[in-house]
């Protein structure tokens, strides 16, 4: 059960209705998840879809988002993005025992050094907030300035993901491929 309700149409504003009905001719998500309260805030709402949208076609292969997205949410212990993203990265190829290395706080194993530079560029910025030299040097080397940008936004993408989904209490589906170790700090 979500802490916050599930806003339906009939109760949304003249914008809330407007986005609804955007999202939905799209095909994406309504009415679960963070979506749930997302639908609160139409530009908000908007804005997130328009992120997502751009994740499917940006510098950044699309294995290398799900890397993002799964360190991102790992990070914040978010069950319910964390089970949506566990199955988004194995249809886009992800190997499992990376995604699982992931959820258990290791190092996965990768076949292309971008994605290892994707995972170490990531893990850095989730720890500290920014990069040291020695990683921005290296991150610019292997991934270039137009993929470390595209890093820096899927991370804040993927943080509003992980921090709506906790904060309205979404629940990942029972059947979900992978489901979230909680890691407490301390």
């Amino acid at each position: 059960m979500t802490r916050i309700p599930v806003l339906d149409r009939e109760g949304m504003d003249p914008k809330q209705r407007a986005t609804h009905d955007q999202i939905t001719k799209n095909n994406s998500r309504v009415g679960y998840g963070p979506a749930i309260g997302y639908a609160y805030s139409s530009e908000v709402w908007r804005l997130h879809n328009e992120s997502s949208t751009h994740l499917l076609n940006c510098a950044l292969t699309p294995a290398q988002v799900r890397i993002i997205s799964l360190m991102t949410v790992r990070h914040w212990n978010a069950a319910y993005p964390w089970s949506a993203q566990a199955k988004t990265a194995l249809n886009v190829g992800l190997e499992p025992d990376a995604i699982e290395a992931i959820n258990a706080g290791k190092e996965p194993k990768f076949n292309h050094p971008e994605n290892a530079a994707v995972y170490s560029t990531a893990k850095e910025l989730l720890g500290s907030g920014t990069l040291s030299h020695e990683a921005f040097n290296s991150a610019q080397t292997v991934l270039g300035y137009r993929c470390l940008v595209e890093v820096v936004a899927a991370i804040g993408h993927f943080c509003t993901t992980a921090l709506m989904a906790n904060v309205v209490g979404a629940e990942p589906p029972i059947d979900a491929p992978s489901h979230l170790i909680v890691q407490t700090n301390g």
